[in-house]
């Protein structure tokens, strides 16, 4: 079965760059500076599984009581005058295909600049019944508000899920080099492994389940 491409995503690039400070955990001596932001607003009528694919930056899923899939994408530069990376996000693109019940979207065209300089800000709202699945290479993921399937897959960086203890069954969590822990209605269970964490929990009384891998890196999942 071919693909549905879906609407292209609205696009809007600043006149004036605004140099704005990532929120949450990012570094706070660190500033970027916007150069493009991407849209979809999707219904989610028939999706059962909504997917993202991304390379750099910071990925906040929520899960909202709406009948809609939305996604925003802001392309940041470390800095104000980094011409380089202002037109390596020109060619960045925003890409959704749906394939039965499953919605993937992808930030294509991913440039190759020296320093790595550019990155992502990204925040995707999902119906809290929509299973979610995210792969990213150098990432911080949030992900809070959903009742089913949860899967994460990162090569380096931080992932946080939170949700509600009855809607999980059980929970696998496993770091390549790093540090694993669950935290269920104020009881911590810590993963094993000398240099990674590997942690397995099967108690729940729900039945999604959270499943998140990264190389390097720090997980942690608060039932509550």
């Amino acid at each position: 079965m071919t693909p549905k491409r879906l609407p292209r995503p609205t696009r809007a690039l600043p006149a004036a760059a605004l140099v704005l400070a990532l929120a949450g955990a990012a570094p706070a001596a660190r500033a970027d500076v916007t150069v493009g932001t991407l849209h979809q607003d999707l219904p989610a009528d028939g999706i059962r599984l909504v997917v993202f694919h991304g390379q750099v930056g910071e990925l906040q899923v929520t899960g909202t009581s709406g009948d809609s899939v939305r996604l925003e994408v802001v392309l940041l530069c470390e800095r104000e005058r980094d011409e380089n990376c202002r037109e390596a996000a020109e060619t960045v693109d925003l890409e959704a295909r749906q394939r039965g019940d499953r919605l993937v979207l992808e930030v294509e065209d991913w440039p190759r600049i020296k320093g790595g300089s550019l990155s992502i800000r990204a925040r995707l709202e999902v119906p809290r019944y929509r299973a979610v699945e995210v792969d990213m290479g150098v990432a911080e993921v949030t992900v809070s508000g959903v009742e089913a399937d949860v899967e994460v897959d990162v090569g380096v960086g931080e992932v946080t899920v939170e949700g509600p203890e009855a809607a999980f069954g059980s929970v696998n969590l496993d770091a390549g080099v790093g540090e694993t822990e669950l935290e269920i209605g104020g009881r911590t269970v810590e993963g094993n492994g000398f240099v990674g964490g590997h942690l397995s929990w099967r108690d729940g009384p729900g039945r999604a389940h959270v499943e998140v891998d990264a190389g390097v890196g720090e997980i942690r999942v608060t039932l509550h």
